[in-house]
């Protein structure tokens, strides 16, 4: 989590699948979401990584919920929640959890 004034941010990592064929376009729909701050596409079982941002850890999940029913999505992998404590590095604050 960042701390930001008095606001927390979380950050979350996950892996999608989307609907064979919808690939470019859910990927350029991604990129232009603000909470969604990087879109890496894979090969293999998952179509892309994402790297989420939001206030809180509930906030992730209704994000991914969101991107779940607009977007095509097939299937989710774990999501990984970190703490980042500028530029530490990754340690006991790091854990993948269920957002829902």
């Amino acid at each position: 989590m960042l701390s930001v004034g008095e606001s927390v941010i979380v950050i979350g990592m996950t892996m999608i699948k989307v609907s064979s064929g919808q690939e470019r376009s859910v990927y350029a729909r991604l990129q232009e979401r603000p909470e969604v701050r990087d879109v890496y596409r894979l090969f293999g079982e998952y179509s892309f990584f994402l790297v989420m941002q939001a206030e809180e850890r509930n906030g992730l999940g209704r994000m991914l919920s969101e991107i779940k029913a607009r977007e095509n999505v097939i299937k989710t992998g774990p999501v990984l929640l970190t703490v980042d404590k500028g530029g530490a590095e990754m340690g006991n604050a790091d854990f993948a959890a269920p957002l829902m």
